[in-house]
């Protein structure tokens, strides 16, 4: 009993008494929050003391980060921030599709642990932009990494019949009462939705995760005949494989049936190639090439189980497609399931199936007629969506959504540089890549110290004009004679001198005009 306690969740402001309950005729005590599986409830389920105390334990974890390097020696900026991925974001990850739902100005006290960190990381100064700090270290910011959580966790809910909110609906009178109150902080599902609905992506129905019908004591008796094993494709001729088929297929008297899976930027698509007919359909753009040839190998099964009893051979040229159905797991593609039933089914009624690979490119006529009937494919397949690939499309849509967000910020000093966020590469010398990424953001130590110091910004001794990183590198007359020197020419530009791969003669121009040492 002395573990045993009660939240009373209530919203009533005025004075109310709590309900009385006991158990084995002791009064449980009622706390005003409680922690359950690592979250803490508070009995208005504002999530603050969850915040807060995730604040603390994360802010702990950040002296890991700050031991481990400086703005001038220690671990890489890489390593850094694969250590604060690993460490520290995963305990602001736990739990967000729970305390998600709180109010923006909570969910807010967890940024300046981010920020933090990132500007450990890439030993940014600490006035930085904290928009240029997302895209310098190309780590979105935690809204949209609790939204792309919130989306995978749905796809998760959606593709398994048996889990408890599978068909989880709000009442009508709670969507309508939510709806008239503007205050209302939208629980998971409607979040979920409005961001679905802001990325195109809330027509989309997701594949279900079926089970496995194999019991325990039977083994997967699936296998498929792969002739070319012993050869190396890439020091193999295409006229040799040729040859190799033709003998091995005047050993089989089965029905060739060709299959083949094809993806461009614009969507995915798959074909069937039987002796009298073929057939080709579109997939959904977020299908992978994987999904297309997986939906190939189920489509031809399907087509074949229209067709006469008989023996049939079902060339693919995806070795990951065949390998996936012989050794599959719980966790395998949902396709895999519905080609492997779809296959015993075929062979309880007296079909004969067998799987072959075949190498793709290499001259063979079926291979290569799936593959042009693939790429010209005009119709869509109307087939939900695996959770794997809206989880991968849900990502991109994220990041496309934070690229048009950084694209708006033209007054931004490290856009003009880098308008397009991606992974750029890293100097092996830390005070370097320091240097560097005070330099492309803007913020110095020489040119933005004084709105840490109260003092008034610093002006050129040379020229009484404003010091900013675009005046000492690019406009000072002062120094143009050593930017002749080791520039070549007197008209440079910061994408020239800053960009993926900043200009080799940078550091020693910097350290020839004396500005090195005051970043």
């Amino acid at each position: 009993m002395a573990k045993t306690a009660e939240v009373h969740f209530c919203h009533k402001r005025g004075l109310h008494l709590d309900p009385e309950i006991k158990l084995n005729d002791h009064v449980i005590s009622f706390v005003s929050e409680i922690r359950f599986l690592g979250i803490t409830f508070d009995k208005k389920l504002t999530s603050l003391p969850h915040v807060l105390n995730l604040r603390k334990r994360c802010e702990r974890a950040l002296s890991i980060l700050r031991v481990l390097s400086t703005t001038s020696s220690g671990a890489d900026r890489s390593s850094m921030l694969r250590i604060y991925r690993a460490v520290i974001l995963p305990k602001t990850d736990y739990g967000c599709m729970i305390y998600g739902s709180a109010r923006k100005s909570v969910l807010q006290k967890l940024d300046p642990v981010h920020h933090a960190a990132l500007r450990i990381c890439s030993g940014a100064f600490r006035t930085s932009p904290v928009k240029s700090l997302y895209v310098d270290c190309c780590e979105p910011d935690l809204n949209l990494r609790r939204q792309m959580l919130s989306l995978h966790y749905y796809f998760k809910i959606a593709s398994l019949k048996h889990h408890p909110y599978h068909t989880f609906q709000l009442h009508p009178f709670l969507l309508r009462l939510q709806a008239s109150r503007k205050s209302f902080i939208p629980t998971f599902f409607p979040r979920v939705h409005t961001i679905l609905s802001e990325l195109g992506m809330d027509y989309l129905k997701v594949y279900p995760q079926r089970k496995s019908y194999f019991p325990p004591w039977k083994s997967n008796d699936f296998y498929y005949l792969n002739p070319f094993e012993n050869f190396i494709k890439s020091d193999t001729a295409d006229v040799t494989y040729l040859k190799l088929f033709l003998e091995y297929r005047a050993h089989y008297t089965f029905i060739p049936v060709y299959t083949d899976g094809s993806r461009v930027p614009t969507h995915s698509s798959f074909a069937v190639v039987f002796p009298d007919n073929t057939s080709c359909f579109k997939l959904h753009p977020s299908c992978s090439i994987f999904t297309a040839e997986m939906t190939a190998a189920l489509h031809a099964l399907m087509q074949i189980s229209n067709g006469p009893c008989g023996c049939y051979i079902i060339y693919i040229d995806s070795l990951s497609v065949l390998q996936s159905l012989q050794s599959f797991h719980y966790h395998s593609h949902p396709l895999v399931f519905e080609v492997l039933d779809f296959y015993y089914r075929l062979y309880s009624r007296g079909f004969t199936v067998l799987f072959c690979w075949v190498p793709a490119h290499m001259g063979i006529s079926g291979n290569e007629q799936a593959d042009r009937a693939a790429k010209s494919a005009a119709h869509f397949f109307n087939t939900s969506i695996p959770a794997c690939d809206l989880k991968k499309h849900a990502k991109t849509n994220l990041h496309l959504k934070w690229q048009r967000q950084w694209s708006i910020e033209t007054e931004n000093k490290l856009h003009f540089i880098k308008p397009l966020i991606e992974n750029w590469p890293i100097l092996k010398n830390r005070r370097s890549d320091t240097i560097i990424t005070r330099l492309r953001i803007g913020h110095t130590r020489a040119t933005h110290r004084y709105l840490l110091l109260g003092e008034q910004m610093p002006m050129c001794p040379h020229c009484n004009c404003s010091m900013t990183v675009l005046y000492i590198l690019i406009e000072c007359q002062y120094f143009n004679a050593r930017r002749l020197r080791f520039f070549r020419t007197t008209v440079v530009t910061l994408p020239v001198l800053l960009g993926r791969n900043p200009h080799v003669q940078l550091l020693p121009f910097l350290k020839s005009i004396g500005f090195y040492s005051l970043i």
